[in-house]
């Protein structure tokens, strides 16, 4: 009987041991991102530490910890593995983990996945499994280079040029003594991430200009996430005063 289904599905038909393959590699991811969101689901456990220095919880939210304040001092790498960990699962990295993913669905990106509720889980998984690639590789070019894995708001007033140093903290960074350096975790991270990540991709992908564009695309996103921390205090008043 003539493969007429396989034919009209215009698919490229992989060999069988091939297709197990990456059957088996996206099973994984889709496993790994499931267990990836149990932690997010609950408060992580945070033992009382003395020796702590009160910046470690630096967030968008505190200007008062800023490199320019008097109580700033620089993580040790203990208390940077400590920060990565209690925010490697924060809900807007998830989110736009799944907002990558439905784009990916939408364009049928890869088509070779297809498409379906179970496909948009694998390509959900994929984003999540770069995003994991991409903090493993990050924190140890952190602890070497001495970069400060904490994001701090601007202190600029105007809103243009709030934005702008949120889009450059991207590339341009903190270091241990405040001051200021290129975030080379950033780019190693990243375009690691896009390298590993395209072994589970079809073969197409396999190519340096397809590692190019998934890494400058994750760069991008990491400078959305950066605008969503630097204008979260100001959504979350305007929420308040809209009730």
């Amino acid at each position: 009987m003539m493969p007429q289904m396989e034919l009209l599905s215009g698919r490229n038909v992989l060999p069988r041991s091939k297709r197990q393959t990456s059957v088996n590699a996206r099973t994984i991811l889709l496993a790994l991102a499931t267990a990836s969101l149990l932690p997010a689901q609950q408060p992580a456990a945070q033992p009382p530490v003395p020796d702590q220095p009160q910046d470690l919880k630096a967030t968008s939210d505190n200007k008062d910890v800023s490199p320019k304040s008097p109580r700033w001092k620089g993580l040790t790498v203990k208390e940077k593995l400590r920060y990565d960990w209690v925010h490697l699962f924060d809900a807007d990295n998830l989110v736009f983990a799944a907002v990558g993913a439905s784009f990916d669905q939408l364009r049928d990106r890869p088509p070779q996945w297809g498409q379906g509720w179970g496909l948009l889980g694998e390509r959900y998984a994929s984003h999540v499994g770069s995003y994991i690639i991409q903090r493993s590789v990050m924190f140890p070019v952190q602890a070497i280079d001495h970069e400060d894995t904490r994001f701090f708001r601007s202190t600029r007033t105007s809103f243009k040029g709030r934005i702008g140093d949120a889009v450059l903290h991207t590339i341009w960074r903190h270091n241990d003594s405040g001051g200021m350096m290129p975030a080379y975790s950033e780019f190693l991270g990243d375009y690691s991430a896009a390298a590993l990540s395209r072994m589970w991709w079809p073969a197409k992908y396999h190519t340096g200009s397809a590692i190019f564009f998934a890494g400058s695309d994750t760069i991008l996103v990491d400078a959305g996430i950066n605008v969503l921390h630097e204008l979260k205090p100001d959504i979350k008043r305007w929420l308040r005063m809209s009730h």
